[in-house]
């Protein structure tokens, strides 16, 4: 999730007229690449979408000559490494870019300054649904991409038989005598007390 949160901005980032160098450190290539099968996991420098790809092993010649760019951003708290901050002056731009939240108490934080222990500040970046929170990552045709989608239910159902859905629920989704739900949760969410909620229906159910 966090890494597929990262590749999105960097290549919104990247598509911007005008836009800048883009520079993405990453620890972990195999799992990047099970989300972006172009990225090449043995490949410690790549270039994909205009966007520079590093993997991140500390001490490493690649990471370690890197100069800091004029914006760094760290991704839910993982700092960059500490001959990189050495590295930085109030030059830099730096944000911590946490995770997207509906909760009240974001509104209060973002934007905050954070005074590191050598002198610089780190500013805190909410995304969420408020104006004053940070918004969200958009692509500029994601909502007609989602309306037509919507629009069309053989789309629907043609990603389902993509994902391994048996015929015979796609025929009871296709008949409209099904309901459709999405799940994604933690592994400690009361999902048996949805299964067992949805069981009590006179709907059959496809989760």
């Amino acid at each position: 999730g966090d890494i597929g949160v990262c590749w999105r901005l960097a290549r919104r980032l990247a598509a911007r007229p005008g836009s800048a160098a883009i520079r993405l450190w990453v620890d972990d290539l195999a799992s990047f690449a099970r989300i972006a099968p172009e990225i090449r996991p043995d490949v410690a420098v790549q270039t994909v979408a205009d966007v520079t790809i590093v993997r991140w092993n500390e001490g490493e010649a690649p990471t370690a000559a890197v100069q800091p760019a004029d914006i760094v951003i760290e991704a839910f708290a993982c700092s960059p490494p500490e001959h990189y901050i050495q590295n930085m002056s109030a030059r830099q731009l730096w944000i911590n870019l946490e995770y997207l939240s509906a909760e009240d108490w974001v509104e209060s934080c973002h934007g905050l300054p954070s005074l590191q222990p050598n002198g610089l500040r780190k500013f805190f970046f909410f995304p969420g649904f408020t104006p004053a929170t940070g918004g969200l990552i958009r692509e500029p045709d994601l909502l007609t991409r989602r309306d037509a989608f919507q629009a069309d239910p053989q789309a629907r159902l043609t990603l389902l038989a993509e994902l391994g859905v048996q015929p015979e629920w796609l025929e009871r989704l296709a008949a409209g005598g099904a309901a459709l739900v999405y799940v994604f949760c933690y592994p400690q969410a009361p999902l048996p007390a949805l299964l067992e909620a949805l069981g009590r229906q006179d709907r059959d159910a496809l989760v």
